[in-house]
């Protein structure tokens, strides 16, 4: 088997292959090596690629696993946490937002791609124009709204902001029913399905 001649196109090539690996994974390491790091040794000079003392009684710590005695004896602030609420919370709130999300989206989309409606261009041209907003320009409002409405610190509050539809998603799922041939949606009709059979049901099979 003949081996291909390391030519210097081929060698900076795989420099630039390896300096890119290294700066995908740095972050993912230097966060692994953080966590193994007493909170006593976080602030200081001596930062290195490894930890000088590795330990895990953060992990310990998040988990509930020592006291607010033991943690402030490892260099932490002692703080109480729950991480497993934490941990539910996410999950209730990312499972909220994608189911809703899912269900409003695909019914945007649907709408977008097979129904004629007046203004419908014109109004999907917004949503297009919505892609253009960055998400931190509406933060303030969202803050505010949530507020006035006496939902701060509950989860009604967390989800209303994004619970019913996203322009990229409603975006994304117009994209994806205008790929589908219009012929599996008649034959859902001919089978007798509904609206919502012919658009969702036949989607899956």
């Amino acid at each position: 088997m003949r081996r291909k001649k390391l030519t210097p196109g081929r060698l900076l090539a795989w420099a630039v292959l390896v300096a890119v690996i290294v700066v995908t994974i740095f972050p993912f390491w230097w966060m692994v090596r953080t966590a193994l790091t007493p909170a006593a040794d976080l602030y200081t000079d001596n930062a290195g690629l490894l930890p000088r003392d590795p330990t895990l009684v953060n992990f310990a710590r998040v988990l509930g696993l020592t006291t607010e005695a033991e943690a402030r004896a490892a260099g932490g602030s002692g703080a109480h946490i729950n991480f497993a609420r934490y941990l539910l919370n996410s999950i209730v709130y990312c499972g909220l937002i994608a189911s809703f999300q899912t269900l409003f989206c695909a019914m945007a989309g649907y709408a977008f791609a097979r129904l004629r409606f007046p203004g419908r261009d014109l109004v999907f041209a917004i949503v297009i124009g919505a892609l253009m907003v960055p998400p931190i320009f509406t933060l303030l409002p969202n803050f505010i709204l949530v507020k006035e409405l006496g939902l701060m610190n509950t989860m009604a509050g967390m989800v209303a902001p994004t619970i019913l539809m996203t322009p990229f998603a409603v975006f994304f799922l117009r994209q994806f029913f205008l790929s589908l041939p219009r012929d599996v949606e008649e034959a859902a009709i001919l089978d007798g399905n509904g609206a919502w059979g012919s658009s969702g049901g036949s989607r899956c099979r």
